[in-house]
């Protein structure tokens, strides 16, 4: 009798974590930092991106790049959405898994239904589940950072003390991702000290040598890729990109008086999880580290260290932290059944309804951002005469959905310091070009950018072309020219 008592609840996990995933319309599969996805598909021949300059520097993601070149070569590119979807599912899942081993109540029925219903408002008000510095673990864009979704489940595993398997989906979410590889040593050292401190040293060293023999590969992969730079060309890229993304790497530009709502939060759920010492050490030292780092940055300002993004542990802190508070206001109900069964049906109807209907009829964002697709679906009828574009760089989304390469945009530069020089280079001379008054500013920074890569095409805005032009698309806004034929001609 129990064990199918316990087989339905594990249907009713399932479903629940259906409704959920149904509440969220999923972008585009090329779209945000999706454009990482260049390294798994610039060999197919569908595109010509292998000769794309992006797709030809240092990347830190060959798991994530692998991982998704399988997956569309034998299927299809739509398999993202799946991909996508099981993230989100396994988010919903594991949160709770981990919420109930805290408090066991939560294993009741209807208690459980309530659980996912009001996480379904958390996730989708957005304040009480991401991170500091506009972070967040996942959302509706496909990226490497979402398989940060397996540190919940090492999480759990951990606290069933089924270590390897903790471990192992740990490194794995660093392995994707490897910014979280810092992350994955903080939440790692709060499991080791708990280990230490109960005196099962047993346990800690099989920890540490799963650890230590689960995270090299990752680690090596990195060191030897964007660690050998010359030391000059280190501290210049390292200040181009911290300028380039400040927005989560400066803390005194994102730090506000919002952030100590997450600290607050941090701190009601390590006290409402003081009873359980397993959890609580962890979840202490997983905090502690990227508090206390995040707080010395503050103060020395060193780049190195902003560019590790100690703070980015927040992305698990944050949900982590938010669902201990809801699930221990929920295992506190104290109605009768009946009473209980019709609240769980009424939140978890309307929660999936309210949030289900706004995103897919009332914001519907891919239905909005289709509208930018014209412009590519018009590229594309000219992809066998284009071999590379110089485009507006805000035009993130035309790589990769016209399959054709591009001189340079903004979204995706690159990581290695010596190669971001490069990149911010060519930011310099498309914004110039662009910037350009006359046609023969326009000619001259043209010039200099053919020096560095030859461009066949250039895609401008109506109003920016200088010059009388044979026009290859038909698009409201924008024409596309081809350089031979247009400004060639006119620089002799």
């Amino acid at each position: 009798m129990k064990k199918n008592i316990f087989d339905s609840n594990k249907l009713i996990y399932f479903f629940l974590c259906i409704l959920f995933v149904l509440t969220i319309q999923i972008f585009d599969h090329y779209r945000g930092n999706a454009a990482h996805l260049i390294h798994s598909i610039k060999f197919f021949d569908t595109n010509k991106l292998e000769n794309d300059w992006i797709a030809n520097q240092a990347h830190h993601l060959p798991l994530f790049a692998q991982f998704n070149h399988f997956l569309i070569k034998f299927f299809s590119v739509k398999i993202i959405y799946f991909v996508h979807s099981l993230l989100l599912g396994l988010c919903v899942l594991f949160l709770f898994l981990v919420s109930k081993n805290l408090f066991p109540r939560l294993g009741s029925r209807n208690l459980s239904i309530i659980w996912f219903a009001l996480f379904i408002i958390l996730f989708h008000e957005n304040s009480f589940f991401s991170g500091v510095a506009g972070q967040s673990i996942i959302d509706v864009g496909y990226q490497p950072a979402s398989f940060g979704i397996l540190f919940f489940v090492g999480i759990y595993f951990y606290l069933l003390d089924r270590i390897f398997l903790s471990v192992l989906f740990i490194c794995l979410g660093a392995s994707f991702h490897p910014t979280y590889v810092l992350h994955s040593g903080f939440l790692i050292s709060g499991i080791l000290i708990y280990y230490l401190t109960s005196k099962n040293y047993s346990l800690f060293l099989k920890t540490l040598f799963s650890y230590i023999i689960l995270i090299l590969p990752i680690t090596i992969f990195i060191i030897i890729n964007f660690m050998f730079v010359d030391e000059n060309l280190t501290t210049i890229g390292q200040n181009i990109l911290f300028e380039r993304i400040k927005h989560h790497a400066d803390i005194h530009q994102w730090l506000s008086y919002k952030d100590g709502i997450f600290l607050l939060t941090y701190f009601i759920s390590l006290y409402l999880t003081k009873h359980n010492r397993r959890f609580f050490i962890f979840f202490f030292i997983f905090g502690f580290c990227s508090i206390f780092l995040s707080t010395l940055q503050y103060f020395i300002e060193n780049t190195s260290l902003a560019l590790a993004f100690p703070w980015r542990s927040s992305v698990f802190l944050a949900p982590i932290s938010s669902v201990i508070i809801l699930s221990y206001l929920i295992q506190k109900l104290r109605l009768n059944v009946d009473k209980i069964k019709l609240i769980s049906y009424m939140l978890i109807t309307l929660s999936t309804f309210i949030f289900g209907y706004k995103s897919h009829f009332i914001e519907n964002s891919n239905r909005n951002f289709s509208e930018k697709l014209k412009l590519t679906e018009s590229i594309k009828k000219n992809f066998s005469k284009i071999d590379r574009i110089l485009i507006p760089p805000k035009l993130d989304y035309v790589r990769m959905y016209s399959g054709l390469p591009i001189f340079i945009d903004w979204k995706h530069h690159a990581f290695r310091f010596d190669q971001v020089i490069e990149w911010k280079k060519r930011m310099d001379l498309a914004n110039d070009f662009y910037a350009s008054k006359k046609i023969e500013d326009q000619g001259i920074k043209l010039e200099e950018i053919q020096k560095i890569e030859y461009i066949s095409h250039v895609l401008i805005k109506r109003d920016k072309l200088k010059i009388d032009c044979n026009d290859l698309i038909n698009h409201k806004v924008f024409v596309l020219v081809d350089v031979n034929d247009c400004y060639n001609i006119n620089l002799k």
